[in-house]
């Protein structure tokens, strides 16, 4: 497994591309935006795109969900609590990006446990609400790796102060879910560089 990055969009968001180089195909997390990236990356990797992973449903990561999935036909998997997102405007706040962003509804909706076989690899689905209602974060355990949005960056969380985000159930998501893992466990945030369940464990000044 070979994971490749771009970073996209005004607010700089990380979108990713975990790639299972024997079958040749790959999963996209986040799409933000930049949908021509995005295919740069798939083609750099030479690798079929063929499922869209979604942590939560701001705008500034669902900006080129639609250019993306016009071009690979690829379904999406996002939570119940941020469905309604990908079809409202006003929930998904693209209004901060000054164009409204409207998706048609996901193909499939994921929950807390939920074990997804996509492109012969094995995503655990980690529900983490806090900086939204349906935030979810989504675990490689093979490979030690997890995507976890805007849950939680280097020495620092989500952000709050939007609609349906909760401080207190944001620092419980990350203490129940994230924390319980191994030290070596890498994380890779919607924003900033990546880092590890240990190193926040015993540095991110939310946590202490």
């Amino acid at each position: 497994m070979k994971i490749y990055g771009a970073e996209v969009g005004m607010l700089a968001t990380n979108c990713y591309f975990a790639v299972n180089e024997e079958l040749g195909e790959g999963v996209i997390v986040d799409p933000g935006a930049d949908c021509d990236a995005i295919l740069r990356m798939a083609e750099q990797a030479k690798a079929k795109i063929t499922a869209i992973l979604l942590t939560h449903g701001h705008s500034d990561h669902i900006g080129a969900l639609n250019e993306l999935r016009k071009a690979t036909g690829a379904p999406v998997y996002i939570s119940a609590g941020d469905e309604p997102c990908l079809a409202k405007a006003d929930v998904n706040l693209s209004f901060f990006i000054g164009y409204a962003i409207k998706c048609e509804p996901a193909e499939h909706i994921v929950k807390d446990g939920d074990m997804l076989e996509l492109a012969g690899m094995q995503f655990k689905v980690l529900a983490t609400p806090g900086h939204t209602k349906g935030g979810v974060c989504y675990y490689l355990e093979a490979d030690g790796v997890m995507f976890v949005g805007d849950t939680i960056f280097c020495e620092s969380i989500g952000r709050t102060d939007l609609p349906g985000g909760s401080y207190k159930e944001l620092l419980q998501s990350i203490k129940s879910k994230i924390l319980p893992l191994s030290d070596d466990v890498k994380l890779l945030p919607g924003h900033g560089p990546s880092t590890t369940v240990g190193w926040e464990r015993r540095r991110n000044p939310f946590l202490q």
